[in-house]
């Protein structure tokens, strides 16, 4: 009974494994790999995949260009806002 088992697992693991390294050897399944290396790239680069120095520094060039841009454009409305006026306390609003 034993070796029944035996020799029934070993029959499966060859044969999963064949149609493994079949898969892997088809274009969908080089296409899968490459998913995987970009995934762990991604990993190991902190989420950027695999770029270089220079595509890092441009990537972050480009998000900080926008944020001081749309710091700029709220800066500006509240500028131009008349409601915008100095606040004066007395000395009882204060120590109450």
């Amino acid at each position: 009974m034993k070796n029944n088992h035996f020799l029934l697992g070993l029959a499966l693991g060859c044969a999963s494994g064949y149609v493994a390294s079949k898969y892997l050897t088809s274009e969908s399944g080089q296409k899968l790999l490459e998913n995987i290396k970009t995934i762990r790239g991604d990993f190991n680069n902190g989420g950027v995949g695999l770029s270089t120095n220079s595509d890092l520094v441009d990537s972050f060039n480009e998000k900080t260009d926008a944020l001081k841009d749309q710091m700029a454009s709220t800066v500006d409305k509240f500028k131009d806002d008349d409601d915008n006026s100095d606040i004066i306390f007395d000395e009882d609003d204060i120590n109450k």
